[in-house]
């Protein structure tokens, strides 16, 4: 079908460095017994995420228990979920670094710096050789103490940057943002929620309509946000008004030809968000094993907007973004597509076509993935698109874990 991005696991000196963390902060304490300490907590974290959205200072930010948990266990996948982000803005969204001088990153609500971190460490493999200035602001000024420890430890993963650490309550009415677009790339990692909870969707708009105005003329704001339904199509209704109500911002993700999600609404069966395989690192299994937890996917909402408007593709069902599983049913592999005119497509292929690797093929699609169909005919107003082969389909951005590590 085409050329695969492959993108790097979780760097193995990082799951280390949090290992470490946890035996340092209980020198005395068996492995077994703090390991139970972790687990519990992480429970409580998905309680409180899942079913409370209950969020304050001391949900995380302000006990070391809470901090080395999230790092041990839900860091690798915000890690994950945010390179998966910045490699599409990268490989097709086509953001450039700046010619001379460094490259400004800003992460809000940066906690123990996942995203922020994630995004230089991506930018550095695919060959970017600027300064990098990472600016990670966020409440806790514990949060930012491990950032910094673990910036500076594990250097080898982000040569040549720079990172400053700010503490500020992004939640606060009264905190404004400055005016000048400084910024070539802005961050939000699984954040966007928990800051903007409470917040009417008039001061939610506000609020992303300041962070906007900081991105550079080619910069991007890169919004990743928890695969909820109702915190995935709140995402979209923002990042669509807000793209609106501007005259020089757009949408360039997660759809073709910056249109918004037809699924805001609620009232389909699909949300936006993708689904990638993950191969967890060992110490996460090792935590999970008597949690029985989802690990081995990384799900995620995604919102990508910019001063540069996207590419316009031909309109119809020929440039899709993957939005469901791949089925396998009655002689048939098949999925759904959301096409560059934003409707939603079934493309289905037949079994007795397919030798058993052109199924595989098919099978090892994912959801998020972005292609291009070779349709010869398409009658208007048809929904479902018969093709016979893998070849008919052609890779315009498919990100994949490599697995040499």
């Amino acid at each position: 079908m085409g050329k695969i991005v492959n993108l790097s696991p979780f760097p193995p000196s990082i799951e280390k460095w949090w290992w470490r963390q946890a035996e340092l902060n209980w020198p005395k304490v068996k492995k077994d017994k703090w390991l139970n300490l972790i687990r519990q907590e992480i429970v409580e974290q998905s309680d409180r995420f899942n079913k409370h959205r209950r969020f304050s200072s001391s949900s995380y930010g302000e006990r070391d228990l809470s901090i080395i948990s999230y790092g041990n266990f839900f860091f690798p996948r915000t890690w994950m979920a945010m390179t998966y982000a910045i490699a599409e803005v990268v490989c097709f969204c086509d953001w450039n670094a700046p010619k001379k001088g460094p490259l400004r990153i800003l992460d809000l609500g940066s906690g123990t710096g996942s995203s922020g971190l994630a995004v230089m460490r991506f930018l550095r493999e695919f060959g970017i050789t600027n300064t990098i200035e990472l600016h990670a602001w966020d409440y806790s000024a514990k949060s930012a103490a491990y950032l910094r420890n673990l910036h500076r430890t594990c250097i080898e993963n982000w040569p040549g940057s720079h990172l400053e650490t700010k503490k500020v309550d992004l939640r606060n009415p009264l905190f404004k943002f400055e005016k000048s677009p400084s910024w070539d790339l802005v961050l939000a990692g699984f954040s966007l929620n928990e800051i903007l909870l409470g917040f009417e969707i008039d001061e939610q708009v506000q609020w992303l309509d300041q962070v906007s105005r900081l991105i550079k003329k080619n910069g991007f704001l890169i919004l990743c946000e928890p695969a909820k339904s109702e915190i995935c199509n709140s995402l979209q209704k923002m990042s669509a008004y807000l793209a609106r109500k501007s005259k020089n911002l757009f949408l360039r993700a997660p759809y073709f030809n910056g249109l918004p999600c037809p699924f805001a609404s609620g009232t389909n069966r699909f949300y936006s968000h993708e689904v990638r395989k993950s191969s967890p690192p060992k110490s996460v299994e090792e935590i999970n094993r008597p949690l029985g937890l989802q690990i081995r996917e990384v799900k995620f909402g995604l919102s990508i907007l910019s001063h540069r408007s996207p590419n316009l593709q031909p309109r119809g069902p020929s440039f899709f973004r993957l939005i469901s599983p791949v089925s396998k049913r009655k002689g048939i592999i098949s999925f759904f597509g959301l096409g560059s005119d934003g409707m939603e497509y079934h493309y289905e292929f037949e079994k007795k076509n397919l030798t058993m690797e052109e199924m595989e093929e098919l099978i090892s699609l994912e959801r998020g993935d972005l292609l291009k169909a070779d349709i010869k005919e398409h009658q208007k107003g048809k929904r479902t698109i018969r093709l016979f082969t893998p070849k008919a389909l052609t890779i315009l951005f498919v990100p994949r874990i490599r697995r040499d590590i």
